[in-house]
């Protein structure tokens, strides 16, 4: 975890391309946030372990590796971002009430205050990232 002088808190996790990992990923993101003092009842919070877990899916099952999550938290916000290496860039689809899939960034956008994807300049990689306001 690094700490900057600005009171910023960052931590960064390689994460494999493995679907059975995105429950331990979940309690870092957690325990992170809890180390970091983000604590409001836990909405905000679920909120950003929810979106984080959303995002993190979709890499692991339709990108490529090296996956990175970096997770990052000023006084105003925690801004998370999921890096992959596979082509094509994630879309937020219309799930009908039977779906099993297709909600993940409709998902994001609800809990979110703002959501985006970042391709790489040389088109190597994507960064889907989201920000959560601290003050709700």
């Amino acid at each position: 975890m690094i700490g900057t002088g600005d009171g910023h808190r960052t931590v960064c996790w390689d994460i494999p391309r493995d679907p059975t990992v995105l429950g331990d990923v979940r309690g870092k993101v957690r325990r992170a946030l809890g180390d970091w003092k983000f604590t409001d009842g836990g909405e905000l919070t679920d909120d950003v372990v929810l979106a984080t877990s959303e995002v993190l899916s979709n890499a692991v099952l339709y990108g490529l590796p090296p996956i990175q999550l970096t997770l990052c938290m000023s006084d105003h916000d925690v801004l998370a971002e999921v890096t992959d290496h596979g082509a094509g860039r994630p879309r937020r689809q219309v799930a009908d009430d039977d779906a099993e899939h297709g909600r993940g960034l409709t998902i994001v956008e609800a809990v979110c205050d703002e959501w985006g994807v970042m391709p790489a300049p040389d088109g190597s990689a994507k960064t889907v990232w989201f920000r959560k306001s601290c003050s709700g």
